[in-house]
């Protein structure tokens, strides 16, 4: 086809997509797109570059060569194919458009910003025969069209800051806090939604017509309405997303985002079953209330990952053995502090936060030994929110400066010595909305009438502190490794004075009566799960601190995946199976194998023959998280790693509704005695649809493995 035939074709295309998108523009919101078409949409961000670049180009020949033109029929085949190129750009994004609701304005800004590059596309096939003079303004006009249109569509797909600097990657850090008065939404649910949504539904951009960073955005919802209400016996719009495929067009986070981890869907569906409360309290539900578990157990990352709009300063230099200074949550530039331990308090401390007083809006100075030099420190953090100053030996009189920080509203002072007219006093003219109180003589009758008086201040009578500071520390396993070769001795310890600490090897949860007590170091030779827990007289017993030994004396010479584990938990590959290093009960870590929606297969190798007589695998089962016990190892025998023989099949219970189970489990396969084999086949069988009474019910339940103990 010679130049000439090509360029006529060229110019019937351009007048047929021309007049259609402009149709297209015009009428797209009434209009609508199959499923194919849609498809077609998301070429459109592969393919944009093309007719940028080459706009370009075809301004700087327009501003710098004209007196040096392209012969007529070959300039002509350049504009033909620019205009071509836009037009065929633009009809992808109006397909695109169709897929998901981004914000109104920025949207069409550059719909209509994609047209009119196209339509100046066109024109310049035409404007052979004008002044060059001309020529050069259409070609500014041009290249302003085309920067300033396509940096929308940036907006849209990459966000407000689509042009900012990246910031540093910068180490997470995990907030410790000891007080209770936190909502599970402020404790948990707030930062899982700013980590892992806001990217798409905050201020910066809109998807859906749907905000996400205040209770009362998520409240409104978006286009398609409510997104925490189940209707109509379907789940809420938001667990319906979440827990979709990832490879689902609708699920949330999208494919290739960020993805929440197990704990935060677990966390998110239970707060939401739970009725999406944000103003319930964490020490106002039963301290055996899974969610209120997992809320004070959740650590959200505290500082700016890389790519994050955070350019708040590393606080690494205001921490220490006895302060804990952190963001509250990833993105966050506001700060939370606690001070531990009274002994070593020292008032320089607190007078280095001046430097980022204005960022400081939760301080925690329990039981520090406070004068009013200090109080005159803590007056100049203005941006206080929260202040907890619980047994500081501080009188009403001497925290009267409070009453002047207008951002103060939640403010702990048990302990202190204080009556029904010392507390009038003190709360006239205070910006407080809360207020905790308690010491020995507190009567909650003689400060109702308080309450009456003062309704815009809610007056809490009790100790607001949380569990965690009057139960006992977990005990200390002194044992790194956890292979045992021969033998291993294994030491217990705890450091509170007058605390016993009991111990199990059954699997078993160690009791206060019948559980041996721990006396002298153990001495392990065989697989054993090792449970203590730390007991004394007027104290909460402490948290099962926990530990399984495996016996090894085989280690593979090759190992690999029949079946690929889940990307989100891969591990260190199939090395895993055999580092000899256990991921714990902290499934995050990077050192788990996860299987789902396909059922776990791997090889092992010897160079030679070998007889194995069992096989331990550790697993971690969290039916709160979806995590099910394995529910069969089969074990097949091969010496060309091809045919297969069946050796053994050992099957597993799983779990009954009224079961609540977090823990590390082992799971044991014994072989047959009789042929030795090159090559074993392992097949770890999964749960693969959860029961009716569980929240996932009809879905595949995970199991979790990190290593395999041969003997």
């Amino acid at each position: 086809m010679d130049i000439k035939k090509l360029n006529q074709w060229g110019e019937w295309c351009i007048w047929f997509l021309n007049p259609l998108l402009l149709l297209l523009g015009i009428y797209s919101e009434a209009s609508k797109t199959n499923n194919i078409l849609l498809w077609f949409g998301k070429l459109h961000p592969l393919v944009l570059h093309f007719p940028i670049v080459f706009g370009i180009g075809i301004v700087i020949y327009f501003l710098f060569f004209q007196n040096k033109p392209l012969e007529e029929n070959k300039e002509k085949v350049v504009l033909v194919g620019n205009s071509l190129m836009a037009s065929m750009v633009a009809l992808l994004g109006l397909f695109l458009s169709k897929q998901d609701t981004y914000d109104t304005v920025t949207l069409n800004l550059h719909k209509w910003g994609g047209l009119s590059i196209a339509f100046i596309s066109w024109s310049f096939i035409y404007i052979k025969k004008i002044p060059n003079s001309y020529k050069k303004i259409i070609a500014l006009i041009y290249l302003f069209v085309l920067l300033f249109f396509t940096h929308q569509g940036a907006l849209l797909t990459h966000g407000e800051n689509a042009l900012s600097i990246p910031t540093p990657v910068v180490v997470a850090e995990e907030i410790k806090t000891v007080d209770s008065s936190f909502t599970v939404y402020e404790k948990a649910i707030a930062p899982i939604l700013t980590q892992k949504c806001l990217s798409c539904h905050g201020p910066e951009k809109v998807k859906g017509n749907l905000q996400l960073q205040s209770p009362e955005l998520i409240v409104k919802g978006g286009k398609d309405g409510n997104i925490l209400n189940a209707i109509q016996n379907e789940e809420a719009l938001l667990l319906q997303r979440i827990h979709l495929p990832n490879a689902d067009e609708k699920h949330m986070p999208p494919d290739g985002k960020l993805q929440l981890t197990l704990e935060e869907l677990t966390l998110l569906t239970k707060w939401v079953k739970a009725g999406g409360n944000f103003t319930k309290k964490i020490s106002e539900m039963a301290k055996t209330d899974s969610l209120a578990i997992l809320a004070m157990a959740y650590k959200a990352p505290t500082k700016a990952v890389s790519g994050s709009k955070n350019t708040a300063p590393d606080l690494k230099e205001y921490n220490s053995s006895y302060l804990t200074v952190n963001y509250l949550f990833n993105g966050s530039d506001e700060i939370e502090v606690n001070f531990f331990q009274s002994s070593f308090y020292k008032k320089e401390q607190l007078s280095r936060l001046v430097k980022i007083k204005d960022k400081i809006v939760s301080l925690n100075m329990q039981g520090m030994p406070l004068t009013k030099e200090d109080l005159a420190i803590i007056v100049q953090f203005t941006h206080l929110k929260k202040l907890n100053l619980n047994y500081t030996k501080l009188s009403l009189n001497d925290i009267q400066p409070l009453k002047t920080m207008t951002s103060l509203k939640n403010l702990s002072i048990c302990g202190m010595e204080l009556n029904q007219n010392s507390l009038t006093k003190f709360l006239e003219k205070a910006p407080f909305s809360e207020i905790h109180i308690w010491n020995n003589h507190s009567n909650e009758k003689e400060f109702e009438q308080l309450s009456t008086n003062y309704k815009k201040i809610k007056i809490i009578i009790g100790d607001n502190l949380d569990a965690e500071i009057i139960k006992l520390t977990s005990p200390i396993i002194e044992q790194d490794s956890s292979i045992i070769v021969t033998s291993l001795d294994v030491v217990v310890k705890h450091f509170l004075k007058g605390t016993v600490v009991r111990y199990t090897t059954d699997g078993s949860d160690p009791d206060s009566l019948s559980s041996p007590i721990y006396t002298k170091k153990l001495h392990f030779t065989k697989n054993t799960v090792l449970k203590t827990k730390a007991f004394k007289p007027g104290w909460i017993s402490s948290d099962i601190a926990q530990k399984t030994f495996y016996k090894s004396d085989i280690h593979p010479d090759t190992i690999y995946f029949v079946t690929n584990p889940d990307k989100k938990y891969p591990g260190s590959g199939a090395k895993t199976l055999t580092d000899y290093e256990l991921g714990e009960q902290n499934f995050s870590n990077g050192k788990w194998l996860a299987y789902r929606d396909t059922t776990m297969k791997f090889i092992i190798g010897f160079k030679q023959t070998i007889h194995l007589k069992e096989a331990h695998f550790n697993a971690f089962v969290d039916n709160g998280a979806y995590i099910f016990p394995i529910l069969s190892i089969i074990i097949e025998g091969s010496n060309d790693g091809k045919q297969y023989k069946k050796l053994n099949e050992a099957k597993f219970p799983s779990l009954e509704k009224t079961d609540v189970v977090r823990e590390n489990k082992s799971f044991s396969c014994t072989i047959p005695a009789g042929a030795s084999f090159k090559f074993y086949r392992f097949t770890l069988l999964n749960l693969k649809k959860l029961p009716k009474w569980h929240p996932g019910k009809g879905t595949p339940a995970w199991i979790f493995v990190d290593e395999l103990f041969l003997n």
